[in-house]
């Protein structure tokens, strides 16, 4: 969470940057066999929305991840937020990917598949 103004940029920077990488402290946790499972799963799910709102990508991460896989919210959506955001400390993940966009969110999601 932010809790001083001036904390702002760096928690958006992930917005607004031509060139997007990912925190080299966060690099191990999307990297790993589990991770790859939760960024190629998330991948196929979100790629078919066509309301890209931070609501439906909620519904249909937590469908996918946390109901027919019976993963725990931060296992799922910590190799989602890290991948899309760079991070494991990020505004909320999913309007934050609504922000970001669906063409930025999965072109993001599928870069850190080839990592």
């Amino acid at each position: 969470r932010i809790i001083m103004f001036s904390e702002v940029p760096a928690m958006l920077n992930f917005l607004f940057v031509k060139e997007f990488a990912i925190e080299a402290d966060s690099l191990a946790k999307v990297t790993d066999a589990g991770a790859k499972d939760v960024l190629k799963r998330s991948l196929k799910e979100l790629e078919p929305i066509s309301n890209w709102t931070h609501s439906e990508i909620e519904a249909v991460l937590r469908a996918s991840l946390i109901d027919e896989m019976g993963l725990k919210p931060r296992i799922a959506f910590g190799a989602v937020r890290i991948a899309t955001t760079g991070s494991t400390v990020s505004p909320p993940l999913f309007e934050s990917m609504e922000l970001l966009g669906k063409e930025a969110s999965l072109a993001r999601i599928a870069a850190a598949l080839t990592l």
